[in-house]
């Protein structure tokens, strides 16, 4: 009786940490710390592993701070990202398991979508690092 208890309590063990493993991933838009501040992962997979669409949504006029963070860790190799942002002139440093924070600031100015990419074309998984948007709403701006 004694084997049966301690293996139904390891086994309800075993229950509770399958359950807390199978909680949803934030999203992007759950992934900011505060107003305006977001954690970006580039991986092989994508931007927070969404292959292509990827989005962060952003007031117009706000202050703006990305962290893009290297998520490719568990990869046998070493795979460098720069980011690029063209419409704010953006250029990140080389993101890798050597540098593998890189943040970047700047104000949302207009409205409607500014796109973001990795510019490293030999780095893999690069077909889905190429979607990414900052989404710029106008509707909390008065005219």
């Amino acid at each position: 009786m004694k084997k049966v208890s301690i293996l139904l309590l390891v086994l309800l063990g075993m229950l509770v940490v399958a359950v807390s493993c199978a909680q949803p991933q934030q999203t992007e838009s759950q992934d900011h710390q505060e107003e305006g501040a977001f954690r970006v992962e580039i991986s092989r997979n994508g931007f927070n592993d969404e292959a292509q669409d990827f989005h962060i949504e952003v007031e117009e006029d706000q202050e703006v701070e990305i962290t893009f963070v290297y998520g490719d860790s568990d990869f046998s190799q070493n795979n460098p990202h720069k980011i690029i942002i063209p419409e704010y002139g953006i250029e990140t440093e080389i993101i890798d398991e050597n540098n593998p924070e890189v943040t970047v600031h700047f104000t949302a100015t207009g409205h409607g979508e500014i796109a973001f990419m990795c510019a490293t074309t030999e780095c893999i998984g690069h077909s889905n690092l190429l979607g990414g948007r900052i989404v710029i709403d106008e509707s909390g701006h008065e005219d």
